[in-house]
């Protein structure tokens, strides 16, 4: 005698849910009222619970599942012998959402931008698309601490992400790397055009050093006014859409008695200050989001660009 463990009614206007993590194996020995697993709806995540005493069958839903309300998820069996004898618990035929895709294996090669001296050795994951697969606790504490969970997904979290990833992060605040750099050639640039924008510039050199050092297809760039207005800049050494999500930051602090800055809640930050014709580059970043490195890579790669425009070309 087998008891059906379902997709639970978590609200009234609920039609699914995704299976956040399974709290047991296939095989478990199981009292009734224990948790099975975490199931994650738009609102809040929940454990469901056996429906009786037994052995846990038949997981027809692995994680990151989105399956509809009612539909078999697994089976509780009475006996040991009875798991793997026991007929496949069938899950709705009815079209749900894909499941979000995992964390690709692929390798990034190492950076091709072409720099002074030599070049940083990176090898990272290539980041995965979509939406990362994580419990509401985890996005609001990641939120609150300014850690982006595609960073984790790029550095082989696995997902789904719960808090307790965020808190085996290793400690610490910001680490920074500065960069002095003669911008004869990027002052030319700039008086060229009457119109031309120095921020934006900026802007898309720290867009082009990252798209080449990560093979990002898309990136966003914030940047950060002196008055701590923030505006994002979908792709801007490309034009047009792109991504609602922000790389990096950039503070523009030429023109100011200032050298650099970096925020106290953490996140990517790069910050421009200018002495004559050569500007100083400071990138404040956190090494659980982004590797010495990869921070080095990254800043030398902007720091071509100043020097030298027509890398942004190339």
């Amino acid at each position: 005698m087998s008891s059906e463990v379902k997709m639970p009614q978590l609200g009234m206007n609920q039609d699914s849910a995704v299976i956040v993590s399974w709290l047991k194996s296939s095989g478990d020995a199981i009292a009734a009222g224990d948790a099975l697993c975490e199931v994650e709806t738009d609102k809040a995540t929940v454990e469901v619970e056996a429906p009786a005493d037994g052995f846990l069958s038949n997981i027809a839903a692995p994680e990151g599942t989105d399956v509809p309300v009612g539909d078999v998820i697994a089976l509780i069996v009475g006996s040991e012998a009875e798991v793997a004898d026991t007929p496949q618990a069938p899950v709705s035929d009815q079209p749900g959402p894909d499941p979000e895709p995992a964390a690709s294996a692929s390798m990034l090669p190492e950076p091709t931008e072409p720099v002074e001296g030599p070049a940083p050795s990176v090898v990272t994951p290539m980041p995965a698309a979509g939406k990362v697969l994580a419990s509401p606790k985890a996005r609001r504490l990641a939120k609150e601490v300014g850690i982006a969970l595609s960073d984790l997904r790029a550095q082989g979290v696995p997902e789904p992400i719960h808090a307790a990833d965020l808190s085996a992060l290793p400690a610490g605040g910001q680490s920074s790397l500065t960069a002095r750099v003669d911008g004869t050639a990027f002052a030319a640039l700039l008086a060229r055009s009457e119109d031309a924008d120095r921020t934006l510039l900026l802007a898309a050199f720290a867009a082009g050093a990252w798209r080449a050092v990560f093979a990002a297809e898309d990136v966003g760039i914030t940047v950060k006014g002196l008055d701590g207005a923030a505006a994002l800049h979908p792709n801007p050494d490309r034009g047009g859409e792109g991504p609602e999500t922000s790389a990096l930051t950039l503070v523009d602090l030429c023109g100011t008695r200032l050298s650099a800055y970096a925020p106290a809640t953490g996140g990517t930050t790069l910050s421009t200050a200018q002495d004559g014709e050569t500007y100083t580059l400071t990138l404040a970043f956190s090494e659980a989001r982004l590797p010495m490195a990869h921070a080095i890579a990254l800043l030398d790669a902007i720091a071509a660009r100043v020097n030298d425009p027509i890398r942004q070309l190339l």
